[in-house]
């Protein structure tokens, strides 16, 4: 009975949701305040669970950490996997992970340990270990691997880990991930990554590389995605995209090279069916990216406080149109929709489809 009774409580808040959005949306912009992160937030208690000690014995042992959010209520939820930034940890995407796990998802965040805070601090060489690792063969080309390692694993605990048997609906899959861990889903669906810069070489040292899409995973968000160019990418890889994909990036999204403009090129090159892409005007690389709620801190962002209201809204909006098939979320995930957050340094919002 209680299952029952909090899935017919997430109906509920969810309908309540769409139509707090589409009834702010529908009215003069002046005349009603953004929707506060209290608002947005979903009506479920949630939990945790800590996998430090991960390995996957098919890559010699490969570790990967991984933390699970999921709410208190019994499964099967859809899964969420999560990919960290360069430098970051499973806590890189802590707020997001949540804010998913109170609204109903399964959410797998993942540590990748060649890309890790451990990694970045090695010798205090933050620069010159950051251009390492996201050129690094077997961490570019493992990353992706990782997200197939974490469904391995929770098909294994949906049946039979005491606390986890059931939770999991690997049918309806999503991933998500920040720079670096936007490559690593852009590539779980399709991308193919360029091997022009690996180190060590990659045969034939250039070009495509390996296909490293997994079909469990059936949509991907894409924070901070990169267009081609050194590291990770070429003009063809995009090609090979197969799902629909949601991007968010802005006006000040600049990191290692990779501009703005460089990132707009990205849904550019994308081929059209069930494409997105959210252009914040004012907001930074950072601004992607939140561990508020866990004990790390985030790297500085002037819009972060503006910005993750509209990344958490439009997130969930895409998740539900493409693993619930809610077609009124389909329809909010639009500059109408989300105008009602934009506010503070992000000044302007832009929603293309194709």
């Amino acid at each position: 009975m209680r299952r029952r009774s909090g899935i017919v409580d997430v109906v509920r808040h969810r309908v309540a949701w769409l139509a707090l959005v589409a009834g702010v949306a529908a009215s003069p912009a002046a005349a009603v305040p953004a929707l506060t992160q209290p608002q947005l937030e979903g009506p479920l208690t949630t939990r945790t669970i800590e996998f430090p000690d991960l390995a996957d014995a098919a890559r010699a042992g490969r570790r990967v950490p991984i933390k699970v959010h999921l709410p208190q209520w019994s499964g099967p939820f859809p899964v969420v996997v999560l990919s960290h930034g360069a430098g970051g940890t499973w806590d890189g995407l802590h707020a997001l992970a949540h804010h998913l796990a109170s609204h109903g998802y399964a959410v797998l965040a993942l540590e990748h340990p060649g890309s890790n805070t451990e990694r970045l601090r090695r010798g205090m060489r933050f620069g010159a270990n950051l251009r390492a690792m996201t050129r690094d063969a077997s961490e570019v080309l493992g990353r992706p691997r990782d997200v197939a390692f974490a469904l391995d694993q929770a098909q294994q605990w949906n049946q039979s880990h005491p606390e986890l048997k059931g939770a999991f609906d690997l049918t309806r899959v999503a991933a998500i991930g920040h720079s670096f861990g936007a490559y690593t889903v852009l590539a779980v669906c399709g991308a193919r990554p360029a091997l022009d810069w690996l180190e060590p070489r990659v045969e034939p040292g250039g070009g495509l590389g390996p296909d490293l899409g997994d079909a469990r995973v059936k949509a991907c968000v894409a924070l901070s995605p990169q267009g081609p160019g050194e590291p990770f990418f070429l003009e063809g890889s995009f090609a090979s995209i197969d799902r629909p994909v949601l991007a968010i990036t802005g006006s000040r999204d600049q990191q290692q090279g990779t501009t703005p403009a460089n990132r707009r090129r990205f849904f550019d090159l994308e081929p059209p069916g069930g494409k997105v892409f959210v252009w914040l005007v004012g907001a930074d690389h950072s601004a992607f990216s939140d561990a508020s709620g866990s004990h790390r801190a985030s790297l500085p962002s002037r819009a972060r406080v503006d910005a993750q209201p509209i990344v958490r809204a439009a997130t969930l909006l895409f998740l539900e149109a493409q693993l619930r098939g809610d077609a009124g979320a389909d329809a909010q995930l639009s500059v109408r929709g989300l105008q009602p957050l934009v506010h503070g340094a992000v000044t302007r919002i832009e929603v293309l489809r194709k």
